[in-house]
């Protein structure tokens, strides 16, 4: 009945659900080795002095209290055994990440390393009994009316795991459990919720994911070359780091969609990010482009939002910046390294009619105490900044930057202005989408704006397209002006 030569069904008592801030209280293993042609089941537990009080709601789940952990070995002390018994064997638990990553965490904190095969007894449920739910522990010991002592005890719960596989064997047959078990420990950081095929159907190509929780609310979107191997990975990192395994766990369905190429997984990435707002995505999602504008009067550098200029009005700006403040600290970078005054430019406060700070150092020349021009300041900061001014549109027509590869449908990125106008997959229907967005010369001119509105230029697609716009004479075909 064994689907492993060792298997170690694993479960800890803790103070918390973080693996890096709390701490176990118990520990319970049964393991189960195959002999011969007999099986041998060894038990063994122990309490654990987490060193911390146990939370009142913790006490009262599983009747773990301060007192009865107050003469118990610290986890150090116990560590050696604990490794001895799991080293070589599959870790079997609910919710395997959960286990596996408080143990690893705490044999780390002892100075031991563990590294194991790992097998979650919800998902070889959802496996082995698609329509039967739901899939907790106490869920399974009614259905299939498991003798349970203990529950909510480590040894207690390890021991209900060794009887829920043997009733899956004898309802199911060995070789439906071995075959089970075999599917799950080829992916086996899927999160519970996924199947054990989830990733069969992804392809190893470029494209944008997105994973889902409970009633397909977007938890992260990203883009990789490889969807499979990117997606895998999110499910196989080490389990001791909090955020990763919280957002495995919340995990129900996963969506994704290949491109043609690297310029379209970045561009459908942006996309799905602003429209969709998944929760993890913090940083993307607080992300609000921007050009710096230095004027001669007053001679300081002004930060304007991408969002709200017209196209044609980024010339000569410097930029894109992904926030406000990067554009300051490049500011502040530049504006140092050229010794200009900071307080002169508004980087910097100084006190009415006394020399900045760097001025006093001797980095300044003066412009703070009028032994330089403002205007002089401000056209020595453009120089600086030289490497960042914002570059002319290649022609007076929109582009297209084509993608292709074997199997999937060309890829057609319209710009205009350095703007993404939209994405589609024939020429026919790029030129129309140009023909919106592209105004006569006569309204051009006197306008100044787009036809149509179009969003701001993204520092990440701005310089991937300027690369890409760079590569034109060796790449004839790629991009076609419409």
């Amino acid at each position: 009945m064994l689907f492993a030569p060792r298997i170690a069904f694993v479960d800890v008592e803790t103070t918390g659900t973080s693996p890096t801030g709390c701490r176990i209280t118990e520990v319970g293993i049964v393991n189960v080795s195959q002999v011969g042609d007999a099986l041998v089941v060894d038990e063994w537990s122990s309490l654990v002095n987490p060193g911390v009080p146990i939370p009142p709601e913790i006490r009262f789940l599983t009747g773990i209290t301060d007192a009865m952990v107050a003469d118990a070995p610290p986890f150090a002390a116990i560590a050696p055994d604990i490794l001895a018994r799991l080293d070589g064997a599959v870790f079997v638990a609910h919710q395997a990440r959960f286990d596996y990553g408080f143990v690893r965490a705490e044999l780390e904190r002892a100075g031991l390393g563990l590294t194991a095969r790992t097998l979650c007894t919800v998902r070889l449920s959802r496996l082995m009994d698609p329509d039967r739910s739901p899939h907790t522990l106490d869920a399974i010991i009614a259905r299939y009316r498991l003798t349970v002592a203990d529950r909510h005890r480590a040894l207690g719960d390890a021991r209900a795991l060794w009887l829920f596989v043997q009733a899956l064997a004898r309802r199911h047959s060995d070789i439906a459990l071995r075959q089970a078990a075999s599917r799950l420990l080829q992916h086996p950081g899927l999160p519970a919720h996924l199947g054990a095929d989830a990733l069969a159907a992804v392809p190893p190509a470029p494209g944008v994911y997105a994973l889902l929780g409970q009633n397909d609310q977007p938890l992260y979107v990203g883009r990789s070359n490889n969807l499979r191997r990117r997606i895998a990975s999110h499910f196989s990192a080490d389990p001791t780091r909090e955020r990763a395994v919280r957002l495995a766990s919340e995990t129900h369905r996963l969506e994704w969609r290949q491109t043609a190429g690297e310029l379209g997984a970045r561009l459908l990435e942006g996309h799905w990010i602003r429209t969709r707002q998944p929760s993890h995505n913090i940083a993307q999602r607080r992300t609000r482009p921007v050009f710096v504008r230095i004027d001669d009067e007053p001679a300081r550098p002004r930060i304007l939002a991408a969002d709200l200029l017209a196209a044609e009005a980024t010339a000569g700006l410097f930029g894109p910046f992904a926030s406000r403040a990067g554009a300051r600290a490049l500011l502040l970078q530049a504006a140092g390294q050229a010794g200009l005054c900071l307080a002169t430019l508004g980087l910097e406060r100084r006190s009415p009619g006394q020399a900045c700070f760097r001025r006093q150092l001797g980095r300044c020349a003066g412009a703070c105490i009028g032994q330089s021009l403002p205007a002089r300041e401000a056209q020595a900061l453009r120089v600086a900044m030289a490497a960042h001014r914002m570059p002319p549109w290649p022609g007076d027509q929109p582009l297209a930057l084509v993608e292709s590869a074997p199997g999937t449908t060309p890829d057609w990125h319209v710009f205009w202005q350095w703007r993404h106008l939209g994405s589609v997959h024939d020429e026919t229907t790029a030129r129309e989408l140009a023909a919106r967005h592209r105004p006569p010369a006569s309204a051009l001119q006197a306008a100044g704006t787009l036809a149509a509105p179009a969003p701001a230029i993204e520092p990440e697609v701005f310089r991937l397209l300027r690369a890409r716009l760079a590569e034109m004479p060796a790449a004839p075909g790629r991009v076609v002006e419409l």
